[in-house]
């Protein structure tokens, strides 16, 4: 132990912590325990403001899942970061320790703690690299990001005034909530922070876009479903969910940026787990967001891979014959299978169940139709990501780094197994029976992505448009820029000479009144003695 980094002791701990999480959950989970916790801290008013520990399987599960990524991440960060590793460090493990009380505390205290959190340190993550495309996708990131925690914190208010401090089921205060959690989670109209957020370092990425914060606002709408599910609200959560997967979908298809990409494919497949939400399973949602953590953590992984030995080369263009081991490859294959739910993939388990559940729906054939189109558009960019990358055909170079290696081929192992083992520990569905065709339907739209992936827009402004996706990113620039060009005016503002105009101004009137003042007097004097000489002569 005294031979360990700070990276590789801190690894250990979140490694000896992350088991004890999954056999808290198996424990829980069979003997169907819930233990709450709950701390008073004052009360005003009435109003009791309570720190809540809420332990359950469900709990404790996605917990083991953060921990066993995070702790891969730091051993994976110490060799990608190399001398500028001890910041990282601290800001990485701030991250996760806002997002553990974010999980384990439902109290809307405990939330606002950790979601704030979550917003202060993404930012500081975002701008680590300095520069000027850094800070004006940090700006966005944060921009967007406080405006969901406004919502957040009225919709506290709204629930605190009911008497209560924790979440239920208020008309007005779900809708700020969910428009929050639309926020956090990225969905239209909200969606243009999701891409911006790359010019974080690729290690924070794979965090950021697996299970920290692009999962917070799913994980609070699936921990409080109850509150919302039978609002009307969540027929505009549908609309904004497809909306969300079209334009990632759209945008992925033309975008050549590694990391670009792999941020569109997050942004659908987030769009995927709040349609599931919206028609009312949020079981099959948490399982898709358990199965996304994990291969979307080992694709950002891979491609931190490839862009550490391409010395920083990010265009998918010059990347074919990337100089990786087979290994390396074979997980970036492993991670991309399962984004498109190739049969029995991790994946498949997931992404399977949740289109036969939307063909069982009430919303029928129609929305079931549109979920197929989506599936062909995500399988035809991840056969164009392969393509891209093997185009030069296979080297087999071995990495420098051992411990890279390592770490992708370990959260590779447990990419195959792991679908398997959450279906049968935590999937509760009913027999489900429907047709040969609509059940092998998923099936052929992904082997009719498999053969569209080429890129056949060629018009320039409607590939800018599909790049923009939809213009959303153009105008949440303009308005980030707005907002920035006011901020500077009212920072010059505050540099002291406006307070000493208004101080001039403040004099020039005095003056002006007491010139005023004695003409007015002087007036008033002419005017009496005109009266008085008038009388007189009368």
């Amino acid at each position: 132990m005294k031979n360990l980094s700070k990276f590789e002791f801190l690894s250990f701990l979140l490694f000896k912590s992350c088991l004890i999480s999954l056999l808290l959950s198996f424990l829980f989970l069979n003997k169907n325990m819930i233990y709450l916790y709950e701390i008073e801290l004052l009360m005003v008013n009435s109003i009791m403001f309570n720190f809540i520990v809420y332990l359950d399987w469900m709990s404790l599960l996605f917990m083991f899942i953060v921990l066993f990524i995070s702790c891969l991440i730091l051993i994976y960060s110490k060799v990608y970061m190399g001398v500028e590793c001890h910041r990282f460090l601290w800001l990485t493990v701030l991250f996760v320790f806002f997002m553990i009380i974010m999980i384990l505390s439902p109290s809307s205290l405990g939330v606002l703690l950790g979601w704030d959190g979550l917003g202060i340190i993404s930012y500081c993550l975002v701008i680590y690299y300095k520069s000027s495309d850094a800070y004006n996708s940090g700006f966005i990131t944060a921009s967007t990001n406080r405006f969901g925690d406004s919502m957040l914190l009225l919709s506290i208010v709204w629930f605190s005034m009911n008497g209560v401090f924790i979440f239920y089921e208020v008309k007005l205060a779900v809708f700020f909530f969910i428009l929050a959690c639309m926020t956090k989670s990225a969905q239209f109209p909200f969606n243009a922070w999701l891409p911006s957020a790359m010019a974080a370092p690729t290690p924070i990425s794979s965090l950021v876009h697996s299970s920290t914060l692009v999962t917070a606002g799913v994980y609070l709408m699936i921990r409080f479903f109850n509150c919302y599910n039978h609002s009307m609200l969540l027929c505009l959560l549908l609309v904004s969910s497809l909306m969300t997967i079209l334009i990632a979908g759209s945008a992925a298809l033309n975008e050549f940026d590694l990391k670009r990409v792999i941020a569109l494919s997050t942004l659908s497949q987030l769009g995927f787990m709040m349609l599931i939400l919206c028609v009312g399973y949020p079981c099959i949602a948490f399982f898709h967001l358990l199965i996304h953590a994990l291969f979307k953590a080992l694709l950002f992984m891979c491609a931190g891979s490839i862009i550490h030995s391409s010395k920083g080369i990010q265009d998918l263009r010059k990347m074919g014959n990337s100089a990786l081991d087979l290994l390396t490859k074979n997980c970036m294959c492993i991670s991309l299978f399962n984004l498109m739910g190739m049969p029995f993939s991790s994946g498949f388990y997931s992404k399977d169940s949740l289109v036969e559940l939307l063909y069982l729906n009430y919303s029928g054939i129609g929305i079931g139709f549109v979920l197929l189109l989506m599936i062909l558009m995500t399988a035809a960019y991840s056969i164009r990501f392969i393509i891209f990358l093997s185009s030069g055909g296979w080297i087999f170079y071995l990495n420098s780094s051992f411990k890279l290696t390592f770490t992708i081929c370990l959260l590779g192992i447990v990419n195959i197994f792991m679908g398997c083992f959450l279906n049968w520990m935590i999937q509760e569905l009913d027999f489900v029976c429907m047709s040969k065709l609509i059940k092998m339907s998923p099936l052929m739209m992904i082997l009719l992505g498999m053969c569209w992936h080429g890129v056949f827009i060629k018009n320039k402004k409607t590939e800018y448009f599909m790049l923009s996706m939809f213009y959303i990113s153009t105008l949440t620039k303009m308005l980030s820029k707005m907002i920035l060009l006011f901020m500077i005016i009212m920072k010059m503002m505050d540099q002291g000479w406006f307070e000493s105009m208004i101080y001039n101004l403040k004099l020039v009137s005095m003056s002006n009144s007491s010139f005023l003042k004695k003409s007015s007097s002087s007036l008033t004097f002419s005017s009496l003695g005109v009266v008085l000489v008038m009388i007189l002569m009368i």
